[in-house]
């Protein structure tokens, strides 16, 4: 799916964070319709003078600020057209490079997204730019190693250095020193005047360390401090509706999810169909599917919303080959942990209990498994009769379950 967590929200934070001018420069411009103004402005701009690359870059950002705002697929295409038009007109090639990047990182072309944050590194070997890109785009791949190298390259103290250590110490367990990492980082931006969504983002992504370390309150705590930073702020929002999920106050997640569903998002649909579903409203839930499914089976869809297509598919007797075949093109697009533990559960959904539990084994080949991760192998290793070493992966899956991902969550609900 095209969502902004994790390496690609990192990339994309960054990227306006420092291209646009500061909070008191642009008055209120997280707002939707003052950033459209913004870029009415800097399109005539660039229509008068074509070749005024800084005009370029100014128009690349703001698109992808207003996707972060409106989720409008149309801005990150435009993004993408104007980043690849001003490549030959540039002074900074390295930051050009590192700025195609990230609007590949945002739909999700990851192949493209490396070789391009690779360019820009081949460039400028000490861009902190094109590092940071080059660090996103190898978590994105399943390069860990390159992640691993390229992190050591980033200047210490400085926050793109900060955010990505938050991110290296959160995929690898260590919640405690990525909450201190991050937190430093959060505090940085909000003194240095930023955008107050940039600020937003890093406070949505602290909430999700402090879900792992303190629980749901401290979490929530912090997607209100978001939306008090950036009223509307899409994640947060996100992060409290997954709160009432998690919890079975569907009246509350139906309200939040709707606010933020749109095609750009469309795990979303799912889950509102789970949630109306909860509610005894069986229509309205296969409503939200078709919805779903239309967005995600559209012509060149595939790439963007592959989790959650392959278990949806894997959900239902049916399409489970259609699922495994959904779940293998990705691994060939993006062999990282998160692909193969969907893989592992779809193999599991088939039956194939041999090759679930070697492709578990390729997830949890690099960091900390996730909860979700847990409990997948506990299900694989219960069927495969090995009880024993299932009841202890599903006591960690189950030490919090709101920290398990819907589909796991759902599929719990099933089983009781």
């Amino acid at each position: 799916m095209l969502w902004l967590g994790g390496a690609v929200a990192l990339g994309v934070a960054l990227t306006v964070s420092q291209a646009v001018a500061p909070r008191s420069a642009a008055v209120a411009a997280g707002d939707t319709a003052i950033t459209s103004k913004s870029i009415a402005f800097f399109e005539r701009r660039l229509a008068q003078d074509p070749d005024n690359f800084m005009i370029g870059g100014q128009l690349v950002a703001r698109y992808l600020m207003r996707f972060q705002l409106a989720a409008n697929l149309a801005d990150v295409r435009r993004a993408e057209a104007i980043a690849r038009s001003v490549l030959p007109l540039v002074s900074d090639t390295a930051g050009a490079y590192a700025r195609l990047g990230v609007v590949y990182l945002t739909q999700h072309k990851f192949a493209a997204a490396y070789a391009a944050a690779r360019r820009a590194v081949a460039w400028n070997p000490r861009n902190q730019g094109a590092l940071g890109v080059l660090f996103d785009a190898s978590v994105a791949t399943g390069r860990y190693g390159v992640a691993e190298s390229t992190l050591s390259r980033l200047t210490p103290g400085r926050l793109p250095y900060q955010l990505r250590l938050a991110h290296m110490l959160t995929m690898r367990g260590r919640m405690d020193g990525a909450y201190h990492a991050l937190d430093h980082a959060c505090r940085q931006l909000a003194r240095s005047q930023v955008r107050p969504q940039s600020v937003a983002w890093c406070l949505t992504e602290l909430a999700k360390i402090q879900h792992s370390r303190e629980g749901e309150a401290s979490a929530a705590a912090l997607y209100h401090r978001a939306l008090r930073f950036q009223p509307g702020y899409r994640a947060a929002l996100e992060g409290l509706a997954d709160l009432a999920y998690s919890r079975g106050d569907w009246a509350e997640a139906a309200d939040r999810f709707r606010q933020i569903a749109v095609d750009a998002h469309p795990d979303l649909y799912l889950r509102l169909a789970e949630v109306h579903r909860a509610l005894g409203e069986p229509s309205v839930a296969e409503g939200w599917e078709r919805a779903f499914l239309r967005v995600a089976r559209a012509l060149g869809a595939e790439a963007l919303y592959a989790h959650p297509l392959a278990l949806y598919y894997a959900a239902r007797p049916l399409t489970l080959d259609t699922a495994l075949a959904v779940a293998r093109r990705d691994i060939a697009r993006r062999p990282a942990v998160e692909s193969y533990d969907v893989l592992s559960w779809v193999l599991f959904r088939r039956g194939d209990l041999a090759q679930a539990l070697a492709a578990s084994d390729r997830a949890r080949g690099w960091g900390a498994p996730s909860p979700t991760m847990e409990y997948h192998r506990a299900r694989i290793l219960s069927a495969l009769g090995r009880d024993a070493e299932a009841t202890g992966f599903l006591r960690l899956a189950l030490a919090r379950p709101s920290l398990l991902e819907p589909q796991a969550q759902a599929e719990l609900r099933d089983r009781r």
